[in-house]
């Protein structure tokens, strides 16, 4: 049994819109709620999901790419917000603190809810708190730091950032 969700919003445009990775390093499947400061997404843990170990999971570690993902969602959200037109921008994870990890795997079958809030931004540095649930049970707890420049010939789509192996 799973409880891989069937749920999807209309509210928010698809993931892919908000975030300038692709497959397969797009590792969060949606936006689910967004606010002003903060941001629900959630990912499906499949036995095809990027970094899945077979009888094990995803490692938790890599939930700090979830949140990481979850903020540049936040961040093409509020693009969006602004102008419609608005195309996802490069953004760089700098470092976390203040990690905890409850669980070593994330399980094969699941649905991980991701939520991230805005601490402190400044134009292009921000801080932000993130939790990854499943469930009621917080699986992984951290404070991140990114900075997304404002120039706009480092953040233009020709410059084919994303990460893809699709041809």
């Amino acid at each position: 049994m799973t409880n891989i969700s069937k749920r999807h919003t209309d509210a928010l445009p698809p993931i892919s819109d908000l975030v300038m990775h692709a497959k397969p390093m797009l590792l969060i499947d949606r936006a689910v709620t967004a606010t002003e400061t903060s941001m629900t997404a959630e990912v499906d843990i499949t036995a095809n999901s990027m970094f899945c170990i077979p009888y094990k999971g995803v490692p938790g570690y890599v939930g700090i790419e979830y949140i990481a993902q979850t903020v540049a969602a936040y961040s093409g959200w509020r693009a969006r917000k602004t102008n419609p037109d608005a195309t996802p921008r490069v953004g760089y994870l700098l470092g976390s603190r203040k990690v905890t990890l409850s669980r070593n795997w994330f399980p094969v079958g699941r649905t991980l809810s991701v939520h991230i809030s805005n601490i402190f931004e400044d134009g292009e540095m921000g801080v932000f708190d993130g939790e990854i649930r499943l469930g009621e049970e917080i699986l992984v707890a951290a404070r991140i730091n990114v900075y997304q420049p404002k120039e706009t010939s480092l953040t233009s789509p020709s410059d084919n950032n994303q990460e893809t192996t699709d041809q």
